[in-house]
């Protein structure tokens, strides 16, 4: 009885070979969206993936980053696929308004750093107080 309640080491071990187990998810870059005073910025983790494989768009208040993961051997049958390949994509909406044409991209080592400066309104100010 206690046999048919709990799977066996064997059973778990051939488990981990079947068909769901050897195809990868697709890729989906980790994204850290950071509110400064004076603007955001926006840091993607883009392991293998090189910069010229990566476009940044900003269009209608959302920042859009995008590219292709290719799979390390698209020719080969794998025997375990657990790293995440394809084309990607993530959307940062802004609800504020920011200085379009002073976004800044770059790209060091895998990770892209958007900076989205905001508008001078949205920016804190410090206002003196008058002395009477």
């Amino acid at each position: 009885m206690r046999s048919q309640l709990v799977p066996s080491l064997l059973d778990r071990f051939f488990a981990d070979f079947d068909d769901e187990a050897q195809v990868a998810h697709p890729f989906r870059p980790a994204v850290d969206l950071i509110e400064h005073p004076d603007r955001y910025e926006v840091i993607a983790d883009l392991p293998g993936i090189e910069q010229e494989d990566v476009e940044v768009e900003f269009a209608n208040g959302v920042l859009q980053i995008r590219g292709e993961r290719e799979a390390l051997q698209s020719d080969a049958r794998y025997f375990r696929q657990e790293r995440a390949s394809g084309r990607f994509g993530r959307a940062i909406a802004f609800r504020d308004d920011v200085q379009v044409d002073h976004i800044d991209a770059a790209f060091r080592d895998g990770v892209l750093r958007v900076t989205v400066p905001k508008s001078e309104k949205l920016k804190p100010r410090q206002v003196p107080i008058a002395v009477h």
